[in-house]
């Protein structure tokens, strides 16, 4: 079984990489599948806002320079179906570990920490917009992943950074998820998929997004909508196989 599993886009940013993770942590939990996610989007917490409703005062970044312990930063999130174990990010983690440093370290352990000692079966990650073969630190991160599932959008700056970051996961013998990409209804259709089948190696799912998907994830309750019902069958099918 691969661990764990890392949601990632490359370069380019708002393509939905925390809107799949914080899915992939709410139906491992009704699956009664412990799940533990460490949100790597530093400086941009979106995952750890909407699981825990605030910012907390222990996040990973505080645990990169010891300035906290493992077990005062894995948050347990309460949900209907059982509990999510998160690992925050905050506002200004970026800036810490980047003045500090040790963030792959850090997160190695942390990892380690909520496999061996939580005993959660998978871990989920979400990273931040990066290009993988510029940013070393992140680079080294992505390379602690069993599992990348690469996210994009149908415009040509996600389709090239999705194409470079399955790239850098083959080159570094990294298992390469099922492309997921996001769709508009009303826009391109096919040839989109196409293109980024061409460019990846690999079939995408499609997702349409639209905002019963974001009010989902918001209140929780369970609003099935087109795009959650396709998210969840991706989520499913491949993620949680």
């Amino acid at each position: 079984m691969s661990a764990v599993k890392c949601i990632a886009s490359g370069g380019k940013g708002g393509v939905g990489k925390s809107t799949i993770t914080i899915l992939t942590a709410r139906a491992s939990a009704a699956l009664g599948i412990r799940v533990g996610v460490v949100d790597l989007a530093l400086g941009n917490p979106t995952t750890s806002l909407i699981l825990l409703g605030e910012v907390p005062r222990h996040t990973l970044a505080t645990y990169v320079i010891n300035a906290s312990r493992l077990g005062e930063v894995v948050h347990v999130v309460s949900t209907e179906h059982g509990p999510i174990y998160l690992v925050p990010s905050g506002r200004g983690d970026l800036a810490l570990v980047s003045s500090y440093g040790g963030l792959v370290e850090g997160f190695g352990e942390i990892i380690n920490y909520l496999i061996d000692r939580v005993g959660v079966d998978y871990v989920l990650v979400d990273f931040p917009a990066f290009e993988p073969e510029v940013d070393e630190v992140f680079g080294s991160a992505l390379s602690i992943c069993d599992t990348v599932y690469p996210i994009g959008t149908q415009d040509p700056g996600s389709l090239i950074a999705v194409k470079n970051l399955a790239q850098f996961a083959r080159r570094n013998s990294l298992e390469l998820g099922r492309p997921l990409l996001n769709m508009f209804r009303e826009s391109l259709g096919r040839q989109w998929v196409s293109a980024l089948g061409k460019l990846v190696g690999v079939e995408p799912s499609v997702v349409h997004y639209d905002p019963w998907l974001i009010r989902w994830v918001n209140d929780g309750g369970g609003h099935y909508g087109i795009g959650v019902k396709e998210a969840l069958t991706y989520i499913l099918k491949d993620i949680l196989k």
